[in-house]
């Protein structure tokens, strides 16, 4: 496998596709800029379907995983950028999909071995639930410049390293989409792409080798996902409405406290690479102790740096 080939096509065809994308997206899906926004000037959105379409492209040349399953989730993210379509009917594909990854896992045998009705069907639906949350924390950490991107091109190399099934085909076309994205962005990846990555996150979340792995790549990808889980609760426990649309995630905070969209997205990227290290050196133990390091360190940016909850 020549993997810089593969790294290389893949980003050149992404970044190709996102600059063709970028003129005609600015009139068709422009992202106007709101009292939420974390930026100021008017911006396309939809950028999602250029990584999208490279590694389509690619992983037929290449024999890499297209991640052709989670094109009805991509293009439903697609269409509500164009239309705004019912929370009703982005959940429903959601959950369909995070269904579909998990029983096409090997992790449903393990479940239904147990040979409890009652119990198989509690751990299917918590998974579930937990997948479609997945989906949609990587929808709402997506609001700076490379933030998302560069996090998912972070963690697509720690989890290449645990699979048999080579990620660096995504990886390159991200890269492509990256350098558009980075501040100052020229285009957004929009729901289609943030789907996207949600949806292969779970799937490489449900496709290793075993359980310790799937924990310590849960763990490794945390700094995206405990941001809005922390937001969700604190907002809970506040009396706001948790599916009302916000600007009150620690990565939106910290902006807003004087940090700019390329600091606050490194400082995700690095605590990412700081817990996959550990990983990767320590096993399972240094992780956690890793993992609540960046913790503390969130919450000392929390009270330093972010703006007031």
């Amino acid at each position: 496998m020549n993997i810089p080939l593969i790294i290389f096509f893949n980003l050149i065809l992404s970044w190709s596709f996102t600059k063709l994308f970028i003129k005609p997206f600015r009139k068709l899906i422009p992202d106007i800029p709101n009292q939420r926004s974390s930026h100021k000037i008017i911006k396309p959105r939809g950028g999602g379907l250029s990584f999208i379409l490279a590694n389509l492209i690619g992983s037929y040349i290449f024999n890499q995983i297209s991640f052709l399953f989670l094109l009805p989730l991509s293009l439903t993210g697609f269409i509500d950028d164009f239309f705004n379509i019912s929370r009703f009917s982005r959940l429903f594909i959601q959950i369909a999909t995070s269904s579909f990854i998990l029983y096409s896992s090997k992790y449903i045998n393990i479940i239904k071995s147990n040979g409890n009705f009652i119990i198989t069907f509690i751990f299917v639906v918590s998974i579930i639930l937990i997948c479609t949350g997945i989906i949609n924390f990587c929808n709402f950490i997506d609001g700076i410049d490379g933030i998302l991107s560069g996090s998912f091109i972070t963690i697509y190399i720690f989890s290449t390293f645990l699979f048999s099934e080579p990620l660096w085909g995504i990886t390159g076309a991200l890269l492509g989409f990256l350098l558009w994205n980075w501040q100052p962005s020229k285009i957004f990846m929009g729901d289609s792409g943030s789907n996207f990555l949600g949806g292969t996150l779970i799937w490489i979340l449900l496709n290793t080798r075993d359980i310790d792995e799937s924990i310590g790549l849960l763990l490794i990808a945390s700094p995206i996902l405990i941001d809005p889980l922390i937001c969700l609760i604190r907002r809970f426990f506040a009396k706001k409405n948790i599916f009302e649309a916000h600007n009150m995630h620690l990565y939106q905070r910290l902006n807003k406290g004087g940090l700019n969209h390329q600091q606050v997205s490194l400082i995700y990227i690095f605590s990412i690479i700081f817990i996959g290290i550990s990983f990767f050196i320590g096993g399972f133990t240094l992780e956690i102790i890793s993992f609540l390091l960046i913790l503390i360190f969130g919450l000392w940016l929390d009270i330093k740096y972010a703006k007031p909850f």
